[in-house]
């Protein structure tokens, strides 16, 4: 199966993403000349969106380490730890972030921490998944191997995760300035910071694009989400203020971020496990079909007489076999050699398929030349008229055969067992199949191209 890594993107799927990325360019279009006008206040907004995205980038960073546990392709594990940073800054964030849980901040927060983890945030995000695509470059179609996987997880999942964790240590530990100028500043666009926050975001989407030419599906999401971080961290230093037209839909893009990467990720498990289960019904269908001729093959039989059997039963209906040969089968081997055989069998299949129409059913190639038909719910008279129309069938086809006849023959013998309170033995299905086996030598003995039938068989059935 193609990694989400490698797979090209069909155009359904580049038009798709083409139009949610138009999608975000136009709303920042529309928002940005809006940004401080003043919306309600919703108390609660900020940290539902922080959860959110801590949520959301953590499942991202998860997956993304499992692809690359699998896939072992080191962009993988850069991804996923651009995401676990993701999710540690905002967590972190939402803690120093005054009047969440409380006044003042936990953690021992000073009044510009929370600020600086967002910067950290906004900052560190594109920079990881500039280191990303710089991975990538780096090794394009190497795989890691399966003894150093750990390693390179704790390296490029694990390394953004401690950088997380020191650039906490440093926004709790020492008391810094305001990264943005004071708040509710005017200038805060116009700020160095804002200006390398805008440039290494800006870098991170023209690195997505170029690294990979938007040519798979991964390509494509990771733009989109790049886009959106873009566009949240603008809208962010747009904006002077809390609950402003800015500031709403900044954090709505913080979470779609992550959550697009989610969403591509889960369609990708999705698609994986129904490719998994359409191989396994392909290896189902495989292991109880015949392969020459398409009907069911011997061991199939063998597992569905015995339910048969057990159903007869218990519903007290007859139960009939129909044994099929096909005469001389040896000679025309030998006249027209195993090629010609194969088809004849394959043929002969067919038309014994072709007069089995029952939902319960079914024929089953025996081996070799013979065939077995199943039939449930019939009785003596109903099985041997089947027969009959199977062994006309086959004649129709007229596939020429050497003397003593002129085309290909079939041969039949048929066995019913009807169940009953007056059982006098209990019937193996050796015994059943025997029966009808004896009925197809006589029909063979009497000159074949016939359908014989075995007395009707009271029987207990096991």
């Amino acid at each position: 199966m193609e990694s989400f890594l490698i797979q090209r993107a069909t155009r359904q799927q580049s038009v798709f993403a083409g139009a949610v990325a138009l999608l975000i360019l136009l709303t920042l279009a529309v928002a940005a000349p809006r940004a401080d006008l003043q919306w309600p206040a919703i108390g609660p907004f900020m940290p539902m969106c922080a959860l959110t995205v801590f949520t959301t980038a953590a499942i991202a960073a998860f997956l993304l380490g499992a692809q690359f546990n699998v896939m072992r392709q080191p962009m993988l594990a850069a991804l996923g730890g651009a995401y676990a940073f993701t999710a540690l800054a905002v967590a972190l964030q939402l803690l120093m972030f005054p009047g969440v849980f409380s006044p003042t901040g936990l953690l021992g927060a000073h009044p510009a921490s929370a600020m600086w983890m967002w910067v950290f945030w906004h900052g560190g995000f594109p920079l990881f998944v500039i280191v990303a695509m710089l991975v990538r470059d780096r090794l394009p179609h190497e795989a890691v191997p399966a003894r150093h996987v750990r390693q390179w997880a704790w390296l490029l999942i694990g390394g953004p995760v401690a950088v997380g964790a020191v650039l906490c240590s440093i926004a709790l530990l020492v008391d810094l300035p305001p990264p943005l100028g004071a708040p509710g500043s005017n200038a805060t666009a116009a700020h160095p910071v804002s200006v390398i926050l805008w440039a290494i975001n800006a870098i991170a989407v023209l690195a997505v694009v170029a690294g990979g030419r938007l040519r798979t599906v991964l390509d494509l999401w990771l733009v989109v989400a790049a886009l959106a971080c873009f566009t949240d961290t603008s809208l962010n230093l747009l904006t002077a203020g809390r609950f402003t037209v800015g500031w709403y839909m900044a954090r709505l893009f913080s979470m779609f971020a992550p959550g697009v990467m989610v969403c591509a990720l889960v369609w990708e498990v999705t698609a994986l496990y129904r490719r998994l289960f359409e191989a396994h019904v392909s290896l189902r269908q495989a292991s109880v079909h015949d392969a020459l001729t398409g009907l069911y093959n011997r061991s199939y039989f063998n597992e569905q007489i015995g339910v048969q059997i057990s159903a007869a039963q218990r519903n007290g209906q007859p139960l009939s076999l129909v044994m099929i040969d096909v005469d001389h089968f040896k000679r025309y081997n030998d006249a027209f050699g195993h090629l010609k055989g194969d088809a004849c069998l394959a043929a002969v299949a067919g038309a014994l398929a072709g007069v089995v129409r029952r939902p319960g059913d079914f024929v089953a190639r025996y081996g070799g030349e013979e065939f077995v038909v199943v039939l449930p719910e019939t009785n003596a008279h109903q099985a041997q008229a089947l027969a009959e129309r199977a062994r006309e069938a086959v004649l129709r086809l007229r596939i020429e055969a050497t003397a003593p006849s002129r085309y290909v023959t079939v041969s039949a013998g048929c066995t019913t067992v009807v169940p009953g309170a007056g059982a006098l033995s209990i019937l193996s299905i050796d015994t059943l199949v025997e029966t009808a086996d004896a009925a197809l030598y006589r029909a063979k003995a009497a000159g074949r191209n016939l359908v014989m039938t075995a007395e009707p068989m009271p029987a207990a059935l096991t």
